[in-house]
């Protein structure tokens, strides 16, 4: 059945090698990258910032498309934080979004391509890690104004707007004028860029009234349709079902006009046919925001080597966006018939009485046969369950999800020659639509085999690694399978002679790294071939990337390139001496707990101590810095930052990652990194520092001065002076302004006066922030207040907004 978040899982053993394979594995490049902008338009070069985790200077980039060139500008920058607002309470025991590095970088896309995803890859010495997927597109492309306090004008359309939801609780707004009274369609792209939020669309007119929204509650993406009228303003607002956010919460929102296709029946075409289609989605025959069909005839191609075929729907009230036909070689049937011709298909549809379907076909004692039945693929709502039942009326067997796929796919053998009976079941629950539509397809199993095998390998210079070919045997195949390795790294090797015996159900491979071989990466690939009587059968071994965490169509994300990494052994190791304590600590000052650096024998270089990318719990602002050890430093203390806010019913947790410089056996220096054994846990008590901003309402006119009263309490541990300083959001810096000062000595309230310039940018509402900064033993102890202010037009008298200013 379909669940909320689809799980998308290889078969178990598979997924058990996956984890041999991690659990015994250094610090890879790790997590899901993401790139922003997300996508560009095809004949562009495009500048964007990739960001992932755990990269290292020397991470090297590897893009399967050969169309496509991917420039690095700049190395990995610094480990990037979650900024405020922050969770809590419960929401805090979460684990955050891995903290990522970012790179600039260039994808430049030759005219013509096809518009979807392209998969980036990343390495390093310490091995072959995840990338992301950038994706290429067709229509005019925008970025979001991440400075912009009001909604985001939208030009004409079609338009693709490529923003993020930076922070928690951000909501982007995007606006537009109707030029006339029609259907806009809204697509927003997140989960299949590999963005992990559930979006949400919520549209406004000029009044507030909300005109249509559309939660994403199972993990595959929201497309909106809705109505205009000429000449009303719309705001289009995009957000996370839950108001998360993250620099990683990547989309692209694409905005189109015109009727909307939801499903044809036919589902798929013929190639090389004519055929009658009847076209189902929102105004597609009337141009009204409601669900309708329209027929037409539709030529579709001869080439066999298209799988899709993408048509755009003429109609009077516009062309909306293309829609993609599967192609095959079947004879396309349409509901009403009962008998199927096998091999053949069918699109059908339930409707709110009409719950299931059954299907007859003729078969005989020993044939081999596969039933599948798409629904999620098409774009149904429909949740597929298959069932066969023999010429005596019994069930011989039923299928409901088949992994990775949500849709049913059933091989079966024949007991006996006869009628037999295919009935299509819908176990969804959701109310039908005249878009509950399926595809059913009766055909004969090939003799044949898939193999499949993990995405990454990483292999130790001077060692071994044991990597797991899974085979699937399709309508009774028997036949050993002879696996051929092409394009290893220098100094890789596997042994001769691999073949998949019939009796077994995978076969682990050992790839073996010389002493001398240099650290690097390439894409490799594996293709198994096999004799069936005359017939020579040679596929190539898939792997499932990691990216598209869509539920439409999980086959995306297969590709023929496994990334194979030589890697380097870290020659140290790095430990808290009190590990996974929770020693007692003041918020709004600095912890130094301690850490041990143990190397081995022989090497003496510099270790650089960091925040590793993957962290327990809501970070809440809890920082630590880059702190470069010398080569004879066995322990240490590293400062660690706990912000003032940190929650005291909880203990909070640092990750450290140790990187050092070390030559390859080639004489190339290479960043090697290791994970610190456990992590610095703390429990959070009292601040010994606090500022505080009195409540009061401050309204006034750009340009003038104003005072803020501020109140001060500090612990008696503390001696040193008392830094006041005034932080103002970037985009109003140099319209207000404030002296930096020494909070006077034995004074706990201050009145500071903020000068500002008469500008029209500096009109709305800001949160300015105070902030007093002293040291606790030789590190900073901070406490930091928020002032709201709001600014009027110079023109406009601020006491008849706010009595308080009449004083």
């Amino acid at each position: 059945m379909r669940s909320i978040q689809p799980i998308i899982m290889l078969a178990t053993a598979f997924a058990l090698l996956i984890l041999q394979h991690e659990a015994r594995a250094q610090l890879i490049p790790g997590g899901i990258g993401y790139a922003h902008p997300a996508g560009g338009k095809a004949g562009t070069k495009i500048e964007v910032k990739l960001g992932g985790q755990d990269w290292t200077p020397d991470t090297e980039f590897f893009v399967g498309d050969k169309r496509v060139k991917l420039e690095l500008l700049t190395p990995p920058g610094p480990v990037l934080m979650h900024e405020p607002p922050y969770w809590f309470d419960i929401k805090s025991f979460a684990s955050d979004p891995a903290l990522p590095r970012e790179i600039s970088a260039r994808f430049t896309l030759p005219e013509g391509m096809p518009a979807g995803p392209i998969h980036w890859r990343v390495a390093n010495a310490n091995g072959a890690g995840n990338g992301g997927i950038f994706m290429v597109g067709n229509t005019l492309e925008i970025l979001e104004d991440e400075s912009l306090r009001t909604p985001q004008q939208l030009p004409a359309f079609p338009v693709t707007v490529s923003g993020r939801l930076k922070r928690i609780e951000e909501v982007d707004r995007y606006q537009f004028k109707a030029k006339k009274s029609e259907l806009i369609t809204c697509d927003l792209f997140a989960r299949r860029l590999g963005s992990d939020f559930n979006g949400v669309i919520e549209v406004y007119d000029q009044n507030k009234r909300k005109v249509a929204e559309l939660f994403d509650t199972e993990g595959t993406d929201p497309t909106l349709t809705f109505a205009v009228q000429k000449d009303n303003t719309y705001t289009v607002s995009i957000r996370d079902v839950d108001y998360r956010g993250f620099r990683s919460f990547t989309y692209r929102l694409v905005v189109d006009s015109g009727p909307r296709i939801l499903t044809t029946i036919p589902a798929a075409g013929k190639r090389g046919q004519k055929q009658t289609i009847e076209f189902i989605g929102i105004g597609v025959a009337t141009g009204k925001a409601k669900i309708e069909s329209i027929k037409k005839e539709v030529a579709f191609p001869a080439d066999e080597k298209m799988a899709s075929f993408a048509y755009k729907l003429e109609t009077p009230f516009g062309n909306g966006q293309s829609y993609s036909f599967p192609l095959s070689n079947f004879d396309e049937k349409v509901t009403g018939t009962e008998f199927i011709t096998a091999p053949g298909a069918v699109t059908g549809r339930l409707t709110e009485d009409k719950k299931s379907d059954t299907y007859s076909f003729k078969g005989k004692k020993g044939e081999l046969w596969t039933i599948s039945c798409d629904a999620i693929k098409i774009g149904s709502n429909l949740d597929i369950n298959l069932s066969v039942l023999g010429p005596d009326g019994k069930e011989l067997a039923s299928k409901d999800d088949s992994s990775p796929s949500m849709d049913p796919e059933l091989p079966i053998t024949l007991p006996a020659d006869g009628d037999y009976k295919i009935i299509v079941r819908d176990l969804s629950g959701k109310t039908k639509t005249p878009a509950s539509v399926y595809r059913l397809v009766v055909d004969k199993t090939k003799v044949n085999f898939k193999l499949r095998t993990l995405p990454a390998a990483s292999v130790p210079i001077g060692g071994t690694l044991a990597l797991a070919i899974a085979i699937t045997r399709e309508a009774g195949f028997k036949e050993p399978v002879t696996l051929t390795f092409a394009n290893l790294p220098e100094g890789v090797s596997v042994p001769a002679n691999l073949i998949i015996l019939p009796t077994v159900a995978s076969l682990s491979v050992t790839l073996t790294c010389t002493k001398d071989a240099p650290a690097s990466a390439v894409l490799a690939k594996i293709t198994g071939t096999a004799k069936v009587a005359d017939q020579t059968i040679t596929n190539t071994v898939l792997v499932p990337l990691k990216g598209y965490l869509a539920a439409r169509n999980p086959d995306s994300n297969l590709t023929e390139e496994i990334l194979v990494a030589t890697t380097i052994k870290p020659p140290f190791k790095v430990k808290p001496v009190v590990a996974d304590g929770g020693i007692r600590v003041h918020r709004g000052a600095t912890y130094l707990p301690e850490i041990i650096i143990e190397r081995n024998e022989g090497f003496k270089g510099e270790i650089t101590l960091d925040m590793a990318g993957t962290q327990s719990r809501h970070r809440q602002g809890i920082r630590g810095p880059v702190l470069v050890v010398g080569p004879e430093v066995k322990k240490l203390s590293y400062p660690v930052f706990l912000p003032e806010w940190l929650e005291t019913a909880r203990t909070s947790r640092i990750a450290l990652v140790a990187i050092a410089q070390i030559p390859d056996p080639k004489g190339k220096i290479r960043y090697v990194q290791a994970a610190m054994d456990g992590q610095v846990t703390m429990s959070i008590e009292g601040a010994m520092l606090k500022l505080l901003h009195p409540p009061e309402e401050l309204v006034l006119q750009s340009g003038a001065s104003f005072e803020i009263t501020l109140k001060l309490a500090r612990s008696n541990k503390l001696k040193e002076p008392v830094n006041l300083e005034l932080l103002v959001p970037e985009e109003i810096k140099g319209l207000v302004t404030f002296n930096p000062m020494v909070w006077p000595i034995n004074s706990d309230t201050l009145k500071i006066k903020v000068a500002t310039k008469p500008e029209a940018k500096l009109e709305g509402l800001w949160l300015l922030t105070a902030r007093v900064t002293t040291q606790f033993e030789k590190h900073p102890v901070v406490s930091e207040t928020g002032i709201e202010v709001e600014f009027l037009p110079a023109k406009e008298n601020p006491s008849s907004a706010n009595p308080a200013l009449k004083k």
